[in-house]
């Protein structure tokens, strides 16, 4: 919109100071924590198009860097700031904070950040800043080993359990995200081992069930023995499933992992071809 020098100044009430009172506000809010003025294509991905269009119209923003106190860098049309390991860093520091579990490109792309991740892809791969800030990604398969372990289990379901003071369900397993780390649970103990863990009670039975045959680590392991005899392979979870063993293999998984009960009845673990699809980073 064109104007005379005086007419919308700074001084004029009601005019553009409050104008640019409004710029200023919304700038240190998007700016906050950067060092560099963002590109055009930043401020748009952010959804803030309307305040970087404001700002070509009151004095542009070489003046507006000057005024919020970051660098101005000069660069033709359509080119981006440099993405360096520290810049990468520093905004990855804001994005995953109160996060359990690496974001997929989704949450990226939803949050305006499709240029971090492309410089995520660029300085290193997924893989690499992910360990870095220690945590897992769920487009891994789920319970793997090369994801999960015994620490990231802890610090991943810790805070789910303060969250609802109890062991939590299948659905706030997945509503947050950790169905990986709910699979991986069964591989590393068991849910009553990481019941112990976190200090909560025995999973409470009802009376029908106190009616039936209780299942003890004696039970597990005779039912194990029986079926395995003869092997020197620990079966498939499809192979229990076909020969009617579902809730043995439950149950294994239940009182100590399936790991344990392969060592203690000194059994290999099966060769397995994962045919999975892995999901977006």
């Amino acid at each position: 919109m064109g104007r005379s020098e005086g007419a919308g100044s700074a001084r004029s009430p009601g005019g553009s100071g409050q104008i640019e009172e409004r710029i200023e506000r919304e700038l240190r809010e998007f700016l906050a924590g950067r060092e560099v003025w963002p590109s055009y294509r930043e401020f748009v991905q952010a959804g803030r198009r309307s305040v970087r269009e404001a700002v070509s119209e009151h004095h542009g923003a070489r003046y507006w860097a000057r005024r919020i106190g970051v660098a101005w860098v000069e660069r033709p049309p359509g080119y981006a700031a440099r993405w360096t390991e520290e810049r990468v860093s520093r905004e990855l520091e804001a994005f995953l904070a109160g996060r359990e579990v690496w974001p997929p490109a989704s949450e990226f792309e939803a949050a305006g950040l499709g240029l971090l991740r492309e410089a995520i892809k660029r300085l290193g791969g997924v893989e690499v800043w992910a360990t870095r800030f220690g945590l897992p990604r769920l487009n891994n398969l789920a319970g793997s080993r090369r994801v999960w372990d015994e620490r990231r289990l802890r610090k991943a379901i810790g805070p789910l359990v303060k969250r609802h003071g109890r062991w939590p369900t299948k659905s706030e397993f997945r509503q947050a995200g950790l169905e990986s780390a709910q699979s991986a649970v069964y591989r590393y103990g068991g849910v009553a081992y990481w019941r112990a863990q976190f200090g909560l009670p025995a999973e409470q039975r009802g009376r029908a069930a106190r009616t039936r045959r209780v299942w003890t680590d004696e039970r597990v392991e005779s039912e194990l023995a029986d079926y395995c005899a003869g092997r020197s392979e620990w079966p498939t979870q499809q192979e229990f499933i076909r020969d009617g063993k579902a809730r043995l293999y439950k149950q294994a998984s239940l009182h100590g992992g399936i790991a344990r009960w392969q060592k203690q009845l000194g059994l290999r673990p099966p060769r397995r071809t994962y045919t999975g699809v892995r999901g977006g980073d």
